[in-house]
């Protein structure tokens, strides 16, 4: 019997937590296809996941936001892909796995001539910060734009993706990260040892058009206090939830002209299905052609997996 082999955390804690088991090979049923994982990404996610930090999380779960693999079965009524393709997913959960089956719906077609390896690090960070710019803020050429979280993964594709935008780039990184920050395009901002306001006051008096925010609370509040006139703050990411939606709320109540809102991937991936597909198949098109290379920082064996 062929078996296959699966992360699983069955109680929630350091990376000791995380099993590797074997159990009988899944079999796709209706719509639903088989695929033989190549890549699957690490993400913070799946950090948080493995902590308990996640809402609505219980063990026992396997982590897993994005992967890449070939498709090897197919199920009753499949039509989108056929065996031997090489595609993407974006299940959120499951993807630390030999093999998964997923809906058809869920697979997008990689094209020829795409390193797996890279098109698995478009399909979480690449693909969030795709929609950032271009579904959410709108961004317009020339425009001056901070970015929190610059080194992170995230951080770093924003910057990417801003330099290919032509936009004036702005990142906050620890001092020891600020040559890599300014190698990206961005005039970086030493967050720890200065106030990122003041900072950006120096460069523009009259503000951002856009911020993106991961860290939310206090910082999402002064984010916003930057913004020139039209300019948009969007927040994402879980960092303060709560008094970052109290402050989009209070910003309704009295408006002046500046935008404070909040940017989620799973709800964007369920509301928005075709933003998924087309903006990943963009992505996949600027990869083919070498219009930026992704940065992948470390790769290792589903077996050895620890994060």
């Amino acid at each position: 019997m062929e078996t296959n082999k699966r992360i699983v955390v069955s109680r929630f804690g350091g990376p000791e937590v995380l099993e590797l088991i074997e159990e009988p090979m899944p079999k796709p049923k209706k719509n639903e296809v088989l695929i033989r994982s190549l890549v699957t990404g690490v993400a913070f996610g799946d950090i948080i996941l493995r902590k308990g930090e996640a809402p609505f999380q219980k063990p026992p779960l396997t982590p897993g936001t994005e992967i890449v693999g070939i498709v090897t079965e197919v199920g009753p009524n499949v039509t989108t892909v056929k065996v031997g393709q090489l595609v993407a997913a974006l299940p959120f959960f499951g993807g630390y796995t030999e093999h998964i089956c997923l809906h058809q719906k869920e697979l997008i077609p990689i094209p020829d001539g795409i390193d797996p390896k890279e098109a698995a690090s478009l399909v979480l960070n690449y693909l969030m910060a795709y929609q950032l710019l271009h579904r959410y803020a709108h961004v317009q050429k020339g425009e001056k734009v901070l970015i929190h979280g610059a080194s992170g993964g995230i951080g770093t594709a924003l910057l990417q993706l801003g330099r290919i935008a032509d936009v004036e780039m702005f990142g906050t990184a620890s001092q020891a990260k600020h040559a890599y920050v300014l190698s990206l395009g961005a005039t970086p901002i030493d967050y720890k040892n200065t106030d990122f306001v003041r900072e950006i006051k120096k460069y523009h008096p009259d503000g951002m058009d856009v911020v993106f925010d991961c860290m939310g609370g206090i910082n999402f509040k002064k984010s916003y206090q930057i913004l020139r006139k039209e300019g948009r703050v969007i927040g994402y990411g879980s960092g303060h939830l709560l008094h970052t939606i109290m402050t989009i709320m209070s910003r309704k109540f009295i408006p002046d002209g500046r935008r404070a809102s909040l940017y989620f991937l799973i709800l964007s991936k369920k509301t928005k299905p075709h933003w998924f597909k087309e903006d990943l198949n963009t992505l996949f098109e600027l990869l083919r052609n070498r219009t930026f290379q992704p940065i992948i920082n470390q790769i290792f064996p589903l077996c050895s997996s620890r994060t």
